[in-house]
């Protein structure tokens, strides 16, 4: 993946002030069933191919953000290509360089734009991803993102409480899942990991150890399920008590300003 062999099938980004190369295949999580997903910044329209293999739309968000996509073949493999307004992540991240913000406010669908800026890999500007991920660095973001999916996990484990006092087992063992997924969500947010995909939360740990949850602990913890004649109501409270460790913990790291 280079700039040189994209600009042969997308000759219109050689006007984009910035293209970079982001998702699961830049990161190495990638599969013979996954796209390649492209960023390009750009405040004039850009000029894609037309062909059988492509479709495009718009797209706008609640906060007024709007951006275009492209998606068809490239090299026999698809490619989703999203064209943002060149100031995008500046204004995305505009609140939380202004202020430092408690709870995150951003929608999902820049919630995974600023994961995705956050992980990619230059193609043309190299600068200006450079000063992106200053931005990101200066802001209350990471920090925001981290107390947001803390609060998630504690309402999870009110709702373990409140169904193991009613005796729905069942329910408070799902519960006592979420509020994990959610723990180690908040752990991996704090240590810049921004990812918010629960299919990726093992590789994220493998990734991210100074999170303080390894994955091993994860698979023990959470993933095994069950353990020999324990019943739903004994794992959701193992898997209860697991998290609220975790949550302990983290009130910790945010108070001495982790």
């Amino acid at each position: 993946m280079n700039f040189d062999s994209i600009l042969k099938r997308f000759p219109g980004l050689v006007e984009a002030d910035a293209v970079c190369w982001t998702g699961s295949t830049a990161i190495g999580w990638g599969n013979v069933f996954s796209d390649y997903d492209l960023f390009a910044f750009s405040d004039r329209t850009l000029e894609f191919p037309v062909d059988e293999t492509m479709e495009t739309w718009p797209g706008v968000d609640k906060s007024g953000i709007r951006w275009d996509n492209w998606m068809g073949e490239y090299e026999k493999a698809r490619v989703d290509l999203t064209v943002w307004p060149t100031g995008t992540f500046a204004k995305v991240l505009q609140p939380y360089l202004d202020d430092e913000v408690e709870f995150c406010g951003t929608s999902e669908a820049m919630l995974a734009f600023v994961y995705r800026m956050s992980i990619a890999i230059p193609l043309k500007n190299d600068s200006y991803f450079v000063e992106a991920r200053e931005l990101l660095d200066r802001s209350s973001f990471r920090r925001a993102r981290a107390r947001t999916a803390k609060v998630r996990a504690e309402n999870s484990l009110t709702d373990v409480a409140g169904q193991l006092d009613t005796g729905d087992q069942a329910s408070a063992r799902i519960s006592a899942r979420v509020a994990a997924f959610r723990v180690a969500d908040a752990c991996l947010a704090l240590y810049g990991d921004f990812c918010h995909a629960e299919k990726w939360t093992m590789r994220r740990l493998r990734s991210k150890p100074e999170c303080g949850i390894g994955a091993d602990e994860f698979r023990s913890a959470v993933l095994d399920g069950a353990r020999p004649g324990e019943s739903d109501g004994d794992c959701a409270l193992r898997v209860a008590r697991w998290a609220q460790g975790h949550l302990v913990r983290l009130e910790g790291e945010f108070l001495t300003g982790s």
